[in-house]
């Protein structure tokens, strides 16, 4: 069995995309795929019901992460990760290799001109013992692979937060998702000199750097980036805040807009966030207490993992402000990835660490026994691409074995 746990550099990521007409105007013709994922380790494209057209790869291993991008103009589909950047299309013809090492944390400029990125390598000590990343930027109508310019220093990070090491549920959560309850790093455009991003990971907050001049403050400490997200248009960010309610920043004028969630039983935590193809919608996973919690009743050989959730999805109306419950599942370990078409709500579902869990309790671990054991093969959780139609609910399970789930950008 391949190792089950995973250094894995969760600052990573590159997107690199030609100038395009406006994704609202991109429509989508038969036979092109409209979401992309990984299924059985391999990238996929599928259609509107979620079921797999073509795989153009490239390929993965356990242990391997990517973030997985349609452009803006729903031409390209870009796949980051350790080793490179892959691109194919929406027919699935087989992805190609671009020039040059990338990372995963990555945005562009709104006339999708320059290509922004954080890097790993060489972060800067801080006076308050917090460290920081360089960000690059990178003129992509000149690429040819190579480093971009170094705009100046991203962040105030917990040293070592660029590397996690996990195992089972948690390794299956981290590939698209981060860190449950922190997510992972982003970066967002503004239609200014600005850009947005992860400030304070692991901890909440958006941070802002100004391009020209190099200054990084915190825009908002009550922010959770790790659940944000852009709308199709890219003119408005959502996200919670730690105050529990949802904000939404207008990334033309900077404006912001609350919306405080009134639920019996109270709303939970937001885990993710999706838009609606119109931006009239905004999609919420949130999670509260499972109807089985999973306890260890003897001392574990390595550290596990126990923790679980039921989930419900929501969809909020941001006009009216008024909230729908579409559907909900009992007892999983989360939701690492979201998204949403006209049609559907899909979500990538992490089972949790039921199975080792039961049997460390049945004593059929035995102590010293290490995670990477084969012998545990047998214990590790899958994941699911979970389906929920908009209108009617009747959520299904399309497909196992999936993650890195990306909606085309398509009306």
């Amino acid at each position: 069995m391949r190792n089950r746990w995973i250094g894995l550099i969760i600052l990573l990521g590159v997107l690199v995309a030609a100038l395009a007409p406006a994704a609202s105007e991109a429509q989508t013709p038969s036979g092109e795929g409209v979401l992309a994922y990984v299924w059985k380790g391999v990238v996929t494209v599928a259609d509107e019901e979620g079921d797999p057209l073509a795989s153009p790869g490239p390929e993965f291993r356990y242990g391997e992460g990517a973030r997985i991008f349609w452009s803006p103009d729903a031409r390209t589909l870009y796949i980051a990760r350790d080793d490179g950047l892959y691109v194919t299309g929406p027919q699935g013809a087989a992805a190609v290799q671009m020039p040059g090492l990338y990372g995963r944390t990555v945005t562009l400029s709104q006339d999708m001109q320059i290509m922004y990125y954080l890097e790993t390598v060489s972060p800067q000590e801080r006076d308050d013992g917090l460290i920081s990343y360089p960000l690059r930027e990178l003129n992509i109508t000149s690429f040819e692979g190579g480093a971009g310019r170094l705009a100046g220093y991203f962040g105030q990070y917990q040293p070592g937060s660029a590397l996690a090491n996990v195992n089972f549920a948690a390794a299956l959560y981290v590939r698209d998702g981060g860190l449950l309850g922190s997510g992972r790093p982003n970066l967002w455009p503004t239609y200014g000199s600005n850009l947005f991003g992860t400030c304070c990971f692991p901890e909440p907050g958006l941070g802002m750097f100004h391009v020209g001049s190099g200054d990084f403050t915190i825009y908002d400490p009550d922010f959770m980036p790790g659940a944000a997200a852009l709308n199709l248009t890219r003119t408005h960010l959502a996200g919670p805040t730690v105050g529990g309610a949802i904000r939404i920043i207008d990334l033309i004028t900077g404006g912001t807009r609350d919306y405080t969630i009134e639920l019996a039983g109270g709303l939970g935590t937001v885990e993710r966030l999706a838009w609606s193809p119109d931006d009239t919608y905004l999609y919420i996973l949130a999670r509260r207490d499972p109807d089985r919690p999973l306890e260890l009743a003897v001392e574990p050989p390595f550290p596990v993992d126990t923790r679980s959730a039921n989930i419900y999805l929501y969809r909020l109306n941001l006009v009216t402000s008024t909230i729908r419950e579409l559907a909900w599942r009992p007892d999983v370990y989360g939701v690492s990835s979201l998204a949403a078409t006209d049609r559907y709500v899909f979500a990538v579902v992490v089972e949790p660490n039921t199975a080792l869990v039961n049997a460390i309790n049945n004593g059929q671990v035995p102590a010293g026994t290490l995670p990477n054991d084969p012998i545990l093969t047998q214990y590790m959780p899958a994941t699911h691409l979970w389906r929920v139609d908009v209108i009617a609910g009747g959520p299904v399970d399309v497909l196992d074995n999936v993650w890195g789930l990306a909606a085309r950008p398509v009306r």
